[in-house]
């Protein structure tokens, strides 16, 4: 077996301690997810589950975001609004 490679990722913090719950459950490590998913789409030549875009006429993001008062520019910070959309759902 090759080496594990150490690597380093950011992550939504709300997300990182449910889903550790959750893999818990299954005698997982948040690694031992993450190999899961990697290796799932290796073997899918893609992702493992149906992504879309939201539809403009159920939501704007960016308008809901504005209204909340976080600026938003054309450079936007994704962790910036991730913070600001948990803080919402909190």
């Amino acid at each position: 077996m090759l080496a594990r490679k150490q690597t380093s990722i950011k992550v939504d913090p709300v997300a990182w301690s449910e889903v550790k719950e959750i893999f818990k459950a299954y005698n997982l490590s948040v690694s031992d997810a993450i190999n899961i998913f990697l290796n799932k789409v290796r073997l899918e030549k893609g992702m493992p589950f149906e992504i879309k875009l939201p539809q403009q006429n159920k939501l704007n993001y960016i308008e809901i975001l504005r209204k909340r008062k976080l600026k938003v520019k054309n450079d936007i910070d994704i962790d910036k609004i991730m913070n600001e959309m948990n803080n919402g759902l909190s």
